[in-house]
């Protein structure tokens, strides 16, 4: 029997990816969601940026700190390329963020291109691989590679789907601080001061023993464990059994949830609670020790070193501060569960907000709400906070601009620190002060394949709002069957040729969020491609804003045609649909956002 070898050394990631590598077959999928992501972005952004200064050469990177990213465990296999243990995910997920840097950034004059493209897709042994090769995936990656884009098709797996929304994730979740002046020497950084430990074997047996003990019974004690320690060590005994029952039942409550983000729920509620509750200083980036940053990182010793601040100073203080957790926690769980049933009839908003993607509606909803609260003041609060963020959401993905975590954190917690400890009336006003003036309904949105998921929600919450209004709700996204975003228009410029003076005008005037319906798959794929004519007797069938370009609509529909009325918004049907119309159409969805936000 062959003797086990194992080996370990520091590598950086150029000379990581310079090599290649396979994935078993029992291995999982590619399962990073957006939420990783924009956490790796972030992280290696905040920690370029504490290095870098303006003016810095290229020679200076030298200096910079290097960033870890932990193990990457391999078996090396005779005659075969080496197999990836563990590290498939951060591998391809650099991969990708190599990818978005190239077609990006690769103009620039010293961008290292040749260096770079090397590290994503070279020659090795004669044979063009990626430095992950794994043959289902190579399409996707080849195109993602050359083009930036990849069109889904039938059998392809799930993680090509997470490849394609991840790579199109990197460019909505850019730290926009990482720019044409400083992107250079980021690259450098990120091929030289990243590093990774390379643990490896000759054995796959013995490579799962490594991984086994390094992510089951080796690493230190988790935040979690310690923060519970803590809690403990400062409770009497008399009252140590109860508390620690007590905190070991909300977090088998918290690692019950099951985050859309992947994230765990169980490390995501402490940073949310903690941050959205007792945070002072909310400063990013380059400030390492503030209570946010800290927070994110180790919130077990944060509150520790804070627990002067925060009052607690004998064994009474502790119980009651661990009571609070259990109230919070309770209401953490009421939140994901609603979202989790989608409960539109009772929370409408916190639904849309969680289809939107927006990760942090827990932290504000958290923040406003005080310790004890009855049941009908949270739930007020509940429902003010998410139609809050609705609004606020919806003007952003109308205006362009980004509903990111990263692109909109600071601002969030900057209001969590504003509402703490107010009444429903109080938070009310500081809610209403912080938008006045600003949700101006600039323009009308376009379709593009980075605002593809926010469009849909868009036209869904759109949809239900004059739905709700005539006692018909409907909310699409809730739909057994999948829906997809419907273009009024079908993609032949030949037929509005007399209207435009080129195709490209043509595309831009067709992904005009006036052209747009969300309507069942089923309904796309059978008369997508059909003139209006056709389509608009089929329209009246569907949802009640497809309805509305149909005459029938406005005849004998008494409670639609008093709500037209009352409302004053210009509703008409299309006996033909023009470029003129798509204009009137896209001011009657801005006017139902209006109107329902008032």
């Amino acid at each position: 029997m062959d003797n086990k070898i194992v080996g370990s050394e520091i590598y950086t990631l150029e000379k990581l990816f310079s090599d290649k590598f396979d994935v078993d077959f029992y291995q999982r999928e590619y399962v990073w969601q957006k939420k990783q992501i924009e956490d790796l972005i972030e992280d290696l952004s905040a920690e370029f940026l504490k290095n870098w200064n303006l003016g810095d050469s290229l020679s200076q990177v030298r200096e910079y700190d290097p960033y870890y990213m932990g193990e990457i465990i391999i078996s090396m296999k005779v005659q075969k390329r080496n197999a990836i243990i563990d590290g498939q995910q951060r591998i391809t997920s650099l991969t990708l963020l190599l990818m978005y840097l190239m077609r990006r950034f690769s103009r620039l004059e010293k961008f290292p291109k040749n260096e770079i493209e090397k590290l994503i897709y070279a020659d090795y042994y004669g044979e063009k691989l990626f430095n992950l090769n794994i043959k289902e995936r190579n399409k996707c990656m080849l195109s993602l590679y050359k083009t930036g884009e990849y069109n889904l098709e039938k059998g392809d797996t799930l993680s090509v789907k997470n490849l394609v929304d991840r790579y199109n994730d990197i460019s909505s979740c850019w730290n926009d601080l990482i720019t044409d002046e400083n992107v250079v020497n980021f690259t450098y950084w990120l091929k030289e001061k990243v590093i990774f430990s390379r643990v490896w074997t000759n054995s796959d047996e013995f490579a799962y023993v490594i991984f086994e003990t390094m992510n089951d019974r080796g690493l230190s004690l988790t935040q979690v464990e310690m923060l519970r320690s803590y809690l403990l060590a400062n409770i009497d005994e008399t009252s140590r059994e109860k508390a620690m029952n007590n905190f070991d039942e909300i977090i088998r409550k918290l690692m019950n949830i099951k985050l859309t983000s992947k994230s765990k729920a169980e490390f995501e509620f402490f940073k949310v609670y903690f941050r959205g509750h007792y945070a002072d200083d909310l400063a990013q980036g380059k400030n390492v020790n503030s209570d946010f940053v800290r927070i994110g990182k180790e919130f077990h010793r944060w509150l520790r070193d804070n627990s002067n601040k925060l009052k607690l100073n004998t064994s009474d203080d502790y119980v009651d501060f661990l009571n609070r957790i259990i109230y919070f926690v309770n209401i953490y769980e009421k939140i994901n569960l609603i979202t989790q049933r989608r409960d539109v009839k009772n929370y409408l908003y916190l639904v849309v907000n969680n289809d939107y993607g927006f990760t942090l509606q827990p932290a504000l909803i958290l923040s406003a709400i005080n310790y004890n609260d009855t049941d009908k003041i949270v739930d007020e609060k509940i429902r003010l906070i998410s139609k809050y963020l609705t609004k606020v959401l919806s003007w952003r993905v109308w205006n362009h601009y980004k509903i990111s975590q990263s692109a909109m954190e600071h601002t969030i917690y900057g209001l969590c620190k504003k509402i703490r400890n107010k009444n429903i009336k109080q938070i009310e006003n500081i809610l209403n002060e912080s938008i006045k003036d600003a949700l101006t309904l600039e323009n009308s949105p376009t379709l593009n394949r980075m605002n593809k998921n926010s469009i849909k929600v868009l036209l869904s919450l759109i949809t239900e709002i004059v739905a709700r209004a005539t006692n018909t709700s409907d909310y699409m996204l809730n739909k057994e069957e999948e829906i997809e975003i419907e273009h009024i228009w079908a993609n032949h410029y030949e037929d509005h040729a007399n209207e435009f003076t080129n195709n490209d005008e043509f595309v831009t005037v067709r992904n005009n969020i006036g052209d747009l319906l969300v309507l069942p798959r089923s309904f796309n794929r059978s008369y997508g491609d059909k003139v209006y004519s056709e389509k608009v007797k089929q329209y009246f069938s569907q949802n009640i804003l497809a309805q509305t370009l149909n005459e029938q609509k406005y005849i004998n529909n008494p409670a639609f045609l008093k709500f037209v009325q009352d409302s004053n918004l210009e509703f008409k049907p299309y006996n033909k649909f023009t470029r003129t119309s798509i204009n009137e159409r896209a001011e009657l969805y801005k006017a139902i956002l209006e109107w329902n936000w008032r």
